[in-house]
């Protein structure tokens, strides 16, 4: 087959279409496609095509490690149901505990264990408890990384716009706890509407994934967005083009993998 014939595969009609890296301002080439939210987020990695973008490849590799922590987070709740399931969480733990530090980090201290007495209410109705702390440093850079780069994306996905490398994100993370403690942001999250999920045909993850968006500007040059995983954790994320909308030390900029990260504080120590 001569080569005009040849089918163009699917990395390299992403690239054709998505020539920039979206995580670091549209101005360095893609040379990869990044799935985001990562396919370890997945059950057995199966995910449904969408949300694919072109990706130097710097900010591709550069969120191995968080990606690992959200993905092991993103299955504390519920159980899994197969053996299978059961395996690849056990495989994801063991991978997460081999991070220095990790284990200490959220292994919660003796004295720490009162926040649980406080919600023993909330704790008797979950089907199943994992008390884990959120409020290291690890974690806190993880999330950052995990929730700016899905700002980036979703921002992309909702406005059609790469953020620029003079905006910036805002993240914040929520835990089971304090969703079942009724301290989610729900005026925001009825703002932003129904929520959806990625679909393939028949195939769809919601009870994996789930995200509601708003654009409150038809320019696009601001989105908010709320995504939920499983009923581990949920993350709420705005991406504007103008900085000093946001207020400073709590935000990041696109190109933030190739830098010194500052982690943003950490506003929800409980899990």
């Amino acid at each position: 087959m001569g080569e005009a014939k040849r089918r163009e595969t699917f990395s390299e009609r992403i690239r054709r279409e998505q020539p920039f890296c979206i995580f670091c301002g549209g101005h360095t080439p893609s040379e990869t496609v990044e799935h985001y939210p990562p396919r370890s987020i997945f059950d057995g990695k199966h995910r449904p095509q969408g949300m694919e973008f072109g990706a130097c490849r710097e900010c591709n590799e550069a969120s191995r490690e968080a990606d690992l922590v959200i993905a092991t987070f993103s299955r504390m709740m519920p159980d899994a149901k197969t053996a299978a399931g059961r395996a690849e969480v056990k495989r994801l733990i063991n991978s997460a505990l081999r991070i220095p530090g990790f284990a200490r980090e959220v292994y919660p201290e003796w004295n720490q264990l009162g926040v649980l007495k406080r919600y023993q209410d909330v704790a008797s109705r979950l089907p199943s408890w994992n008390f884990v702390r959120l409020d290291g440093p690890i974690v806190a850079r993880a999330f950052t990384i995990f929730a700016s780069k899905l700002a980036l994306a979703l921002h992309a996905t909702t406005t059609g716009r790469i953020l620029p490398a003079e905006g910036a994100i805002a993240v914040q993370w929520y835990s089971n706890l304090a969703a079942y403690s009724g301290e989610l942001p729900k005026d925001f999250i009825v703002l932003c509407g129904p929520s959806r999920t990625l679909r393939q045909g028949n195939f769809q993850v919601g009870d994996q994934f789930r995200v509601a968006s708003v654009v409150p500007d038809e320019s696009g040059y601001m989105s908010g967005h709320f995504a939920s995983f499983r009923d581990s954790f949920g993350v709420l994320m705005f991406a504007t083009e103008r900085a000093e909308e946001l207020k400073k030390g709590w935000s990041v900029s696109p190109g933030f993998l190739k830098r010194p990260l500052t982690v943003v504080p950490v506003q929800q120590p409980r899990s």
